[in-house]
């Protein structure tokens, strides 16, 4: 059967389904009981007109064999005409045993009922009858007519009454079962309606099959909450920073974006203002207080940031670390220098932790949007440009961004780009300046310094590349390369001029968290040889981190025979307490050139300066002052007690190719030692 056909009688309701199901077996019950009763009555019939014919035979069979004898004509005849008249009777013949015969009808070859005719023993023939079988057919026909009527309207009262049954007991419960399902209504995130029957309370599978969909549907319904509640989860943590409970960076972008296409589509007569902030401070205050009070801090910020911004109708944000970005609607730039003055302020006020009071700022880079840029990634890395800029400035200020901004930041790019290039191709340079021993005018050693020369940019300061080396990774490679070098070179002049110089190295505080390190101390060829000549310069900023990690990296350079130096001794945060909680790591401490360069002027300089000298000298730590341009300067630190003494009075950094010559010249000329050191 074709496909389209089986389709157009294929019935989709279960109760259409089971309703055919009924008919169809109606119908062949039905069919089966009237063939049945029409056999059977047709049996009966054939039995009652065969019977009839026999009992008529037998009733004339010898009144005709008498006519027969007495050769009665006339009686024969009458005889069989009254056979012949008979229902039962179809046709009939005398077969006379001298051949005459007497036939009434037409009989069939072999007739159905045979008699033979004998008087006084004598066989005077036979008499055939056909008997009439039309009788039975038009009985049986009758008889079928009442027996399909009365059949089908029993069969179909059965079957009508089945259907009613099978849909009031499984199709009609079916159906609700089918119609709760769909209605959704019923199935929300937050509660549902479960499926009840309309019938009594049996233990059958229909009461099974409903339970187990109720329970489906709670189940359902409890995902479903489960489900809302974890995506709402996903989408705050998405959005939002759990710590302060402010929009988080992706927001940010979001929001921008739908801020610059309102301006987009507005008169123009306000401007978007963004201020990107960061807190001056923070690192110190985190790392020497702790991280829940870092937290702590920016659950403040968050609040004093939140609350001003509110009067301006503003959007404030946590960019990421200790970093604020906050949007608002102004009429004009001025207007946003006034907010940005207030966000100063505002961080003015001292910050309570743990019963004390504690002092912080901010730095903040301003964007006007459409001036300074058309897109989010746009505007922030020129808001952040700006705020690196105020930092620059001194801090606790704000900047606006400006285009020769721009130049630093490509400058900055092509010293990155570039600087790999130059340490790969191995065009980086170390100069030495010497270092002198205030007490007898000896020379002592070298510092080596790294210089880069680039056949572009030129000679590249210092004070732009380590920053940038730093930031990126590469300052490891430099200082490496730069400690392996300069000791191998100071070696050969230790040995050439039978003098114990000593070098001191550079070694960027970043070098302590760099994975190589480790690797690099304990199989690197340079630590096979005594190097307690040797001391690495480290900023303040490493002696008073509390990491496991640096201390742990010190201990092993210590165990190497290396010394530390403190470079910039009082330009941080370091005091003279710290002198004596680290002096079993230091060797020396270099004063930072600010020191001497009021040192002649300035009774409180001079007064530091002491109290450095005295406390390094009872804790048996060597002082070096750098930055000596004038005599002046070096007569009155060696009169304060300073050991040691850098600058360009004595020699600017030079390559290694001039330091043999000086070393010659330095130690052929005399030097004035200062009257404080002279023998009385």
């Amino acid at each position: 059967m074709p496909q389209d056909v089986k389709k157009r009688f294929r019935f989709n309701k279960l109760g259409h389904r089971l309703s055919f199901y009924f008919i169809s077996i109606c119908i062949v019950f039905t069919l089966i009981t009237v063939s049945s009763l029409l056999l059977r009555q047709y049996i009966v019939d054939r039995e009652t007109v065969y019977t009839e014919g026999e009992k008529t035979i037998n009733a004339v069979q010898e009144q005709l064999a008498r006519s027969l004898w007495n050769v009665d004509q006339d009686s024969t005849r009458i005889l069989l005409e009254g056979m012949y008249r008979m229902p039962s009777i179809h046709s009939l013949r005398i077969v006379e045993s001298l051949g005459n015969s007497y036939e009434y009808g037409t009989l069939d070859s072999e007739p159905d009922l045979k008699a033979a005719l004998e008087f006084n023993g004598q066989d005077l023939g036979r008499l055939e009858v056909d008997v009439n079988k039309d009788l039975i057919t038009d009985n049986v026909i009758d008889q079928m007519q009442i027996i399909i009527l009365s059949t089908s309207l029993m069969i179909g009262m059965i079957g009508f009454i089945l259907s009613i049954i099978v849909r009031r007991a499984v199709t009609k419960h079916l159906s609700a079962i089918r119609d709760a399902n769909l209605d959704l209504s019923n199935i929300s995130a937050k509660s549902f309606t479960p499926i009840k029957l309309d019938r009594p309370d049996y233990d059958d599978e229909l009461s099974d099959l409903v339970e187990t969909l109720n329970e489906a549907r709670r189940q359902t319904v409890e995902f479903g909450m489960a489900r809302e509640s974890y995506e709402n989860q996903l989408e705050y943590q998405a959005n939002f920073d759990v710590l302060t409970d402010l929009p988080n960076r992706r927001h940010i972008d979001r929001h921008l974006k739908e801020d610059m296409h309102h301006y987009d589509h507005s008169d123009h007569r306000s401007k978007l203002a963004m201020f990107f902030i960061d807190l001056d401070g923070f690192k110190e205050v985190n790392d020497s207080l702790g991280h829940s009070a870092g937290d702590r801090i920016l659950q403040e910020s968050s609040t004093r940031l939140r609350r001003l911004f509110e009067d301006y109708s503003g959007y404030v944000a946590r960019f990421g670390g200790d970093e604020f970005i906050a949007t608002f609607q102004c009429i004009s730039r001025s207007k946003a220098e006034e907010v940005a003055e207030e966000i100063i302020n505002t961080f003015k006020e001292s910050f309570s932790l743990n019963d004390s009071q504690l002092q912080l700022g901010c730095s903040i880079g301003v964007v006007m949007y459409p001036e300074d840029g058309k897109s989010t990634e746009e505007l922030i890395r020129k808001a952040d440009t700006a705020m690196y800029r105020a930092k620059e400035a001194g801090r606790n200020t704000f900047e606006f961004f400006d285009q020769t901004m721009m130049h630093d930041i490509l400058l900055n790019n092509t010293i990155k780009t570039k600087l790999q290039g130059a340490i790969a191709a191995k065009k980086l340079e170390i100069h030495y300046q010497p270092l002198i021993n205030l007490k007898d005018m000896s020379l002592t050693g070298f510092e080596a310094l790294v210089r880069w020369e680039d056949d572009d940019l030129g000679k590249v300061r210092p004070d732009l590349f380590i920053p940038i080396a730093e930031k990126t990774g590469q300052i490891f490679d430099i200082d490496t390369w730069v400690f392996e070098n300069s000791i191998e070179q100071v070696r050969e002049w230790r040995t050439d001029f039978k003098q114990d110089f000593i070098i001191s190295v550079n070694f960027s505080s970043t070098n302590f968290h760099h994975r190589g390190l480790h690797s690099w101390v304990n199989d690197h060829k340079v630590f096979l040889q005594r190097l307690d000549w040797v001391e690495l310069e480290v900023t303040e900023r490493l002696v008073l981190d509390d990491d496991p990690i640096v201390t742990k990296r010190i201990d092993q350079m210590l165990q190497a025979g290396l010394r530390f130096s403190i470079d910039d001794f009082g330009t941080g945060y370091s005091s003279l307490g710290y002198i004596k909680k680290f002096a079993h790591i230091l060797s020396k401490i270099k004063m930072d050139r600010v020191f001497v360069n009021e040192i002649i002027h300035s009774n409180s300089d001079r007064a530091l300066v002491k109290s450095i000298v005295t406390l390094a000298d009872s804790l048996s730590i060597e002082v070096l002052a750098e930055g000596i341009e004038t005599r002046k300067q070096e007569e009155i630190l060696a009169s304060l007690g300073c050991d040691y003494a850098q600058g360009f009075l004595y020699a600017k950094p030079m390559p290694a190719s001039e330091v043999p010559g000086f070393i010659q010249q330095w130690n052929q000329t005399p030097h004035i030692i200062s009257a404080k050191d002279q023998p009385s």
